[in-house]
């Protein structure tokens, strides 16, 4: 069963009638992000890795994933700029879901929320897409990045050191352009166009209601 797109939240109920919701990883939940990572997959992460789930420009793409308000899955990512181009790209660096909750459409509605942030940010440099690593023995996980719009660009020989097979499907998703009209101020904030007019000396200030 397949999660509904993000909506603002980032909460869903899915077919199953669970309530599900992303969180950011910050210093008061990382111990519940080693944890599940400990679980869920092969690997021990290093401390620069739960270092660069802190820093500030990864809060909105280092998400801990929760069904019924218990903890069952995370992603994260960082940004990566080339010095020379400054071209910047998010790299997904981890993602996983407690087994007894796979196959629940958990993984689609946060990597869906993912593509949604990146898609739809305004910040500066523009993200100009998304990659990551899968090892080559996991068509599953293969399968699943491809349904939700990446496309396999390569193989990595060595890439895992320490489990095999070492090689890993290097796959990769495209940022589409904002669309005509989305700008950044000076100060990479969002500004939006509006045909209003100043309000006349002495007459009220009336609420605004928030447009999509």
């Amino acid at each position: 069963m397949e999660a509904e797109a993000p909506k603002a939240g980032h909460e869903s109920v899915l077919k199953t009638k669970s309530r599900v919701s992303l969180s950011s990883v910050d210093k008061n939940n990382i111990g519940t992000l080693r944890k599940l990572l400990s679980v869920i997959l092969p690997v021990v992460y290093t401390e620069r890795f739960y270092a660069d789930v802190l820093l500030a420009d990864a809060e909105a793409y280092c998400k801990l994933i929760y069904c019924n308000d218990i903890p069952v899955g995370a992603v994260c990512s960082r940004i990566e700029t080339d010095a020379g181009t400054k071209e910047s790209k998010l790299y997904i660096m981890t993602m996983g879901i407690l087994a007894p909750y796979r196959s629940l459409g958990l993984g689609s509605f946060a990597i869906k929320s993912l593509l949604e942030t990146a898609s739809t940010s305004t910040a500066k440099p523009r993200l100009s897409s998304l990659y990551l690593h899968v090892q080559i023995s996991n068509s599953d996980a293969k399968r699943f990045y491809e349904r939700n719009g990446f496309t396999e660009v390569g193989v990595v020989e060595d890439y895992y050191k320490k489990i095999e097979p070492k090689a890993a499907w290097l796959m990769r998703w495209e940022n589409p352009p904002l669309p005509p009209g989305a700008a950044t101020d000076s100060a990479d904030k969002p500004t939006a166009k509006t045909d209003e007019k100043p309000a006349a000396k002495g007459q009220g200030k009336g609420k605004k209601g928030k447009g999509r």
